[in-house]
């Protein structure tokens, strides 16, 4: 007896690691803007470990093993980003002096404009919204680094508000393939440079 076997399409976890860097970012930005206090940072750094670190380099991960370079680098570097973000705030960030904090922390924060960059580059192979996800990390990227360099309080809070933007354009990216996917139609556009078959399937 012949048997028909069927193949099905692996689910992208993408949404998933969007919905993790829209959070922790959302959460950072608020301390950012004074809209809460740097009492709560232990919550934002606890969020900072697990979801917006560890679950986003499990994504980068899914996606490397279905030959997804993109969002594979994208997950995996912000996923690291969190985790080294929470691991400062942990461990090392209370032996820095106090007169060294704001250098150190635009050390931490300024290398990664470099790695932003290039993502950006990238970004515009995919679709409009990523590309002004990724705009928007440069720019929350830049201003904190200048803010924290300088002593700006200026810089720090129109970082975070631009990090409140990213937060939003992310989680929208995350609910367009979350929803497109359930209904097999494209209900939120995102804008992709060029036309995708399967409109669920809609991740960088």
């Amino acid at each position: 007896m012949m048997t028909i076997q069927q193949t099905r399409t692996p689910v992208d976890p993408a949404p998933l690691a969007f919905g993790a860097f829209a959070l922790t970012t959302f959460l950072l930005s608020c301390v950012n803007i004074g809209a809460i206090g740097v009492g709560f940072l232990p919550a934002v750094v606890a969020v900072a470990w697990f979801f917006g670190g560890a679950v986003q380099v499990l994504v980068a991960m899914w996606e490397l093993a279905h030959d997804k370079l993109f969002p594979a680098v994208a997950f995996g570097s912000y996923g690291a980003f969190w985790i080294s973000f929470a691991i400062f705030q942990t461990f090392y960030a209370m032996k820095v002096p106090a007169n060294m904090a704001g250098s150190a922390n635009a050390l931490f924060l300024g290398v990664w404009c470099v790695v932003t960059l290039y993502l950006l580059v990238g970004a515009f192979r995919t679709h409009w919204a990523l590309a002004i996800a990724f705009v928007l990390v440069e720019l929350t990227l830049v201003l904190l680094t200048i803010g924290f360099a300088s002593g700006s309080l200026t810089a720090t809070h129109l970082g975070g508000w631009a990090g409140i933007a990213l937060a939003v354009v992310v989680w929208y990216i995350a609910a367009a393939e979350v929803i497109n996917h359930q209904f097999g139609r494209v209900l939120l556009p995102l804008g992709h440079f060029t036309q995708r078959s399967n409109p669920g399937n809609i991740s960088a």
